[in-house]
């Protein structure tokens, strides 16, 4: 398995031309995760509807696939420009990039919420002490930049981070579109379109007409002659 670069934060390493897996240091120094954030209601118990609302740990396929685009964010974001700093030749582009493990004490968690044989599933990644859980991989990627560059910290105490979370004066979709990963949904077209004097305000309902009360008689006087006899 070949190295391709290593630094104090991270190590990349190439099993294949095609595949480059980002391994994170397991130091608890690396991460600001606190293990005591993990969710509690872990126990699939029903309440008197009959309901369930809990977490449970993800399941690998849904893991992997967050570890896949968190991985090629990080070769895209600071690898390529970590190799091109130590004047390392960038070799071809690969097929996939994964990350291989979450900072420490970081982990990915299903929430189980309605009917208990087909329940509402969202995932989650808890761990952070100043974020309470990310929702999705593009959420978490500045955050874990962040973490790689040492956590840098502003003077009110607060993280140095460009999350949408820690820094606060864009949203995620505003991120995401930066980084050409967000679509907006047709809802949102629609729902723009509608808004069309731009106060942010729905549109007012159209007042409902009466039912017409008239009602209609044939005409018999227009009755062909011949069928009329």
């Amino acid at each position: 398995m070949e190295c391709i670069i290593r630094t104090p934060r991270y190590e990349a390493v190439a099993p294949s031309n095609k595949t480059v897996f980002i391994v994170l240091p397991t130091i608890d120094s690396t991460s600001d995760a606190d293990p005591g954030r993990a969710p509690t209601n872990t126990v699939p118990t029903r309440d008197a509807q009959g309901l369930v609302n809990y977490y449970e740990p993800a399941e690998q396929m849904i893991e992997r696939m967050w570890r896949e685009k968190l991985g090629r964010y990080l070769y895209d974001h600071v690898v390529k420009e970590d190799m091109a700093q130590q004047g390392i030749r960038p070799r071809s582009n690969p097929d996939k990039v994964y990350l291989a493990n979450f900072p420490p004490h970081y982990k990915l968690w299903v929430h189980k919420k309605g009917h208990p044989h087909d329940p509402r599933k969202d995932h989650y990644l808890y761990g952070s002490r100043y974020v309470a859980q990310f929702r999705s991989p593009m959420e978490f990627c500045l955050h874990l930049k962040w973490l790689l560059e040492g956590q840098a910290m502003k003077e009110n105490g607060k993280p140095d981070c460009r999350c949408c979370y820690c820094d606060g004066t864009v949203t995620q979709g505003e991120i995401s579109s930066k980084l050409g990963t967000y679509h907006p949904h047709r809802r949102d077209k629609d729902r723009k379109d509608k808004d069309k004097d731009r106060d942010g305000k729905p549109p007012k309902p159209r007042a409902r007409q009466a039912p017409s009360t008239e009602i209609r008689f044939k005409d018999y006087t227009k009755l062909n002659p011949a069928s009329a006899a």
